[in-house]
């Protein structure tokens, strides 16, 4: 009789039915229990990947050996593998390889070896993250909202795509960090005195800040959602007057935000954060907003109305206007600078498909429970609609109790901007998009728990609830399982010809070569479980000379010569796959316009039946049928009987026939280095040019599609001899010819790519065996210009011997750096080890092959630019750029000797104080300023000697 009572009363006063304590338990220990369930099966469906041989992720063999590095030194140093000869200092987001040297550390007591603790580490912070999104859920909103939050991180491919195991960024290692940041920043913001809670979430909140800083480069992004909250949320409590609550927030927050920025601005210096630039500028933007936060509490002392809200808002808007201009004349370039990093800002990133901008197509495929339905991104906008629509009512009544909404709208509203800048931040914005999915339906479970109706309809109502949307986790996870095991059988992303390749190469080259493809490659040639070799350029270093490498690929002749030798190039690795990638390639290279590459495929393969013989008037012509018209190309090449078929050209393509298909090769880059050396034709479009070519790139190894060459600077492509008063060809590179005994006057045809040949010593030499029977000088002082080339005249008695060999002797470059390079005992960058002007003590350590007695240290200044004829507005059609590589001067520092294997190497060096500006300005004048793009300049350490070149053996 008294509870009905009770209940009566309750409902004239409009209360909800409060619900059964089996309820209340079940929420409080059963939905953690389920949330640490579904962190076991995001576990579980993540780690289905670690069975890989090698890793699906290119980047993530660079960091699997950064990681390597950091077992032992902690924080890593040097690449030697990158950016031959000098290699690369460790930079960027080094805490990454730290915190997982730490994990490696913790797991190896369980068993796991490097590789095997290694691939642990991303199903590991997947499942960290699923319990933080649940907490943090729980936190914002409900426990409802964080256990289905929990459930779709479980199953989301957007989550799923960078926390599966070998796939090792640091997009994954800050989200789990910043996660568990804000959740123990709202710990300690909710408790209104000090207490334990409160010094544990603030002591929590500083480690973690600085953890979500040091993983990853792109942890502006944190530092960026934080400040955003800060000042939204002091701007929302000074207009609508809620100044207790203002001082109580700037009081918690400002103090430990500051003190957490600080923390990672100190931990910069010694590398671990890599983001020095952008916490000066973080600091300065809360000192900026802290003196926003004193007018705001002592403006009224000196006469500022702040009577009501259109008064206190018209203040903050003319401060902020102030600001704004003063904080963009101070930062505005660098904060574009940062932007265009993440975007299509030059014709580099216009290529690279993270940085495209992200369509709903995109969103759709990866925010979705399964295929392209977008159940999840709909949820989530519900969800944030949810959240603005309470924020609004309660500035509305005036009632605004906290900063929860206020950060989920900060936190959302940034991800979502994120999202739309390019399509690499699908992850990183999955955070806020998983998170207000679950408080879309966690309102739901509220809805049904504040009703008035009785806790028995209510607990149905909520079950219901959960038979409604159980579907979504249970199918998310059956599609991520199915792609996850799908991707399994594949073991990897290194192609078998491409394994077999870089096994040939480790096996088969020196440990000091360095062999180079397109940049996608780089990472797997510098392995360690692959080839161990440096390669010119990969995924994360030396992006100048991907223009220098797609120059060369999209053209032929002169035109295509770059100074590889400066590189110290050892190999060229070509993949026939590549024709996908070429529209790209023939872009950076020049070959093309911005137009073409957009539209205008460079490759199409064309199946037999389509193509057609004809006879017209007695001349063979080719078609292509397709049923609904027929075309001719510019030209028909028949690989098998070497004939050319010249067409009307009514498609601006050539097409090569190999007997089991036809490829059409767009006019512009159907003669291009990469075509032959690809597909093996030695077919030239200008006299001998394939001939030059393939003495210059002399194939060592094929396997499949992959085809290496051996990189020879000087080499004799074509040798005449002075027969009856003419000069007869005995041999060339494709067809061979063996030399001729006795005396012998000959004509040796040297390619010197891409650098002159300069007061030379040209020698021959005889061989039995292994053993030397002649060596004889044939000419001194010889030079010839590489785009100019005329042949060498010699008379020389050829013995009869098992092997011959033609050398050549010169300057070039021997060495490579094999540790971090000093300047005055700080590790310094190697590729540009000293500024214009600048002076300092030199520290190197460097390998050789073998001794030298007479070598010379210098500096060599280089730059890398393009030429834009037709303007440098790269998002015109026709927008093209002429890539170029000039090494502008040497700068002699020491002579020394050396031996085989590492030298430490110590020299006083200084560089003159314009050697830069001056070439630009020539090239200013030479091409216009308005036409020239200054891509990138090196001052590098290298070492010149008398170098040893076999040009010709047989």
């Amino acid at each position: 009789m008294v509870k009905t009572e009770i209940k009566e009363k309750r409902k004239k006063k409009g209360e909800t039915t409060p619900l059964p304590g089996y309820y209340q338990k079940f929420k409080s220990y059963g939905l953690p229990l389920i949330a640490l369930l579904l962190a076991y099966l995001g576990f579980k469906l993540r780690n289905i990947t670690s069975n890989y041989k090698t890793f699906l992720d290119p980047d993530t063999f660079f960091h699997y050996e950064m990681y390597r590095q950091a077992i032992t030194e902690w924080i890593p140093k040097y690449f030697a593998y990158a950016d031959p000869p000098a290699g690369v200092k460790a930079g960027g987001y080094l805490g990454l390889y730290t915190v997982q040297a730490i994990f490696y550390k913790i797991v190896s007591i369980f068993g796991y070896d490097q590789l095997g603790a290694f691939k642990l580490w991303p199903p590991f912070v997947g499942a960290m993250t699923i319990i933080a999104v649940y907490f943090l859920g729980k936190k914002l909103h409900s426990s409802w909202a964080g256990l289905w939050a929990a459930a779709f991180m479980m199953f989301s491919y957007a989550n799923f795509s960078k926390t599966y195991s070998g796939n090792n960024r640091g997009e994954g290692p800050f989200m789990m960090f910043f996660l568990y940041a804000v959740l123990f920043l709202l710990i300690y913001l909710d408790e209104k005195k000090w207490n334990w809670k409160k010094v544990a979430g603030g002591v929590l909140f500083l480690i973690t800040s600085v953890l979500y800083m040091a993983v990853w480069t792109g942890s502006q992004f944190g530092v960026g959602i934080l400040l955003l909250f800060a000042g939204l949320t002091v701007v929302v409590f000074f207009t609508f007057g809620m100044m207790d609550a203002l001082k109580r927030f700037v009081g918690d927050f400002f103090p430990l935000f500051g003190l957490s920025l600080v923390m990672g601005l100190a931990f910069s210096y010694t590398r671990l954060v890599g983001i020095r630039s952008f916490l000066v500028f973080a600091i300065e933007g809360l000192v900026a907003l802290s003196a926003l936060v004193a007018i705001m509490i002592y403006g009224e002392r000196i006469g500022l109305n702040y009577s009501d809200k259109k008064h206190r808002f018209g203040t903050i808007i003319a401060i902020a206007i102030l600001g704004f201009l003063a904080f963009y004349g101070y930062f505005g370039r660098d904060l574009l600078k940062f932007l265009g990093s993440a975007s299509q800002s030059n014709p580099l990133y216009q290529t690279v498909a993270e940085l495209a901008r992200t369509d709903w197509k995109t969103i759709a495929a990866y925010y979705s429970v399964k295929s392209n339905d977008a159940i999840i991104f709909i949820l989530s906008v519900a969800g944030f609609i949810t959240v603005a629509a309470r924020f609004v009512r309660k500035l509305v009544k005036n009632d605004l109790t906290g900063h929860r909404e206020i950060f989920m709208v900060s936190y959302y509203a940034g991800s979502l901007y994120l999202l739309l800048l390019a399509v690499r931040f699908v992850f990183q914005a999955s955070g806020a998009i998983l998170l207000m999915a679950g408080v879309a339906i966690g309102e739901a479970f509220l809805f049904v728990e504040n009703m008035k109706e009785s806790a028995t309809t209510k607990a149905l109502y909520a079950i219901l609830l959960i038979i409604l949307f159980l579907p979504l986790p249970i199918i998310g996870a059956q599609y991520t399982g199915n792609i996850a095991k799908s991707t399994a059988k594949g073991q990897g992303s290194v192609p078998a010809d491409w394994m077999n390749t870089l096994n040939w190469l480790k096996e088969n080259s020196h440990p000091l070569d360095s062999a180079t493809s397109w940049w996608d490659y780089g990472y797997w040639i510098e392995s360690s479980l692959l080839s161990h070799r440096r390669s010119a350029t990969d995924g994360g270093h030396a992006y100048d000379r991907r223009y220098i490498v797609a120059d060369f690929f999209s053209h032929y002749g002169n035109e295509s010569e770059q100074d590889f030798e400066a590189w110290e190039l050892n190999y060229l690795i070509v993949w026939q796959q590549d024709i996908y990638k070429f529209n790209a390639i023939s872009y950076l290279g020049g070959a093309i316009t911005y137009g073409e590459y957009r539209n205008a495929p460079m490759f199409q393969v064309v199946p037999m039946q389509y193509i057609q013989y004809a006879n017209e008037s007695g001349k063979i012509v080719v078609y292509i049928n397709t049923g609904q018209a027929a075309y001719q190309p510019v030209m028909t090449v028949d690989l098998l009987d070497g004939r050319i078929i010249n067409g009307r050209g009514d498609i601006p393509y050539v097409l090569y026939l190999s007997g089991n298909y036809g490829l059409l090769v767009y006019h512009k880059i159907a003669f291009s280095n990469f075509v032959r050396l690809a597909f093996h034709i030695p077919y030239s479009f200008e006299p001998w040019d394939a001939q030059k070519l393939f003495a210059n790139f002399k194939p060592v190894h094929n396997d499949g599609g992959v085809s290496t060459y051996e990189f020879r600077p000087f080499a004799v492509y074509r040798i005449d001899k002075y027969e009856n008063g003419t000069w007869k060809a005995f041999y060339s590179t494709t067809g061979g010819g063996k030399l001729p005994l006795g005396e012998q006057k000959l004509r040796l045809w040297i390619s010197a790519f891409g650098r002159d040949v300069k007061d030379a010593t040209l020698i021959f030499e005889a061989y039995n065996g292994t053993e030397l029977i002649k060596r004889e000088t044939l000419a001194e002082g010889l030079s010839i210009n590489h785009l100019n080339e005329s042949p060498v005249e010699v008379s020389l008695f050829v013995p009869n011997a098992t092997g011959y060999r033609f050398i050549l002797v010169q300057d070039g470059p021997v060495g490579v750096l094999n540790g971090e390079p000093k300047v005055d005992g700080k590790v310094a960058n190697p590729s540009y080890i000293l500024d214009e002007g600048q002076s300092g003590q030199l520290e190197l350590k460097a390998a050789f092959r073998k001794d030298y007695s007479d070598v010379e240290l210098a500096l060599r200044a280089s730059i890398v630019y393009y030429v834009a004829p037709n303007g440098k507005d790269i998002e015109k059609d026709e927008f093209y750029l002429e890539p170029h590589q000039d090494i502008i001067t040497y700068v002699p520092v020491k002579e020394l000797s050396v031996k085989a294997g590492d030298n430490v190497i110590r020299a006083q060096a200084s560089m003159p104080s314009d050697v830069f500006s001056a070439y630009i300005e020539k090239l200013y004048q030479e091409y216009g300023e308005d036409k020239v793009v200054i891509v990138k300049k090196r001052v590098e350490p290298v070492f010149i000697t008398k170098k040893e070149y076999v040009i010709w053996e047989g």
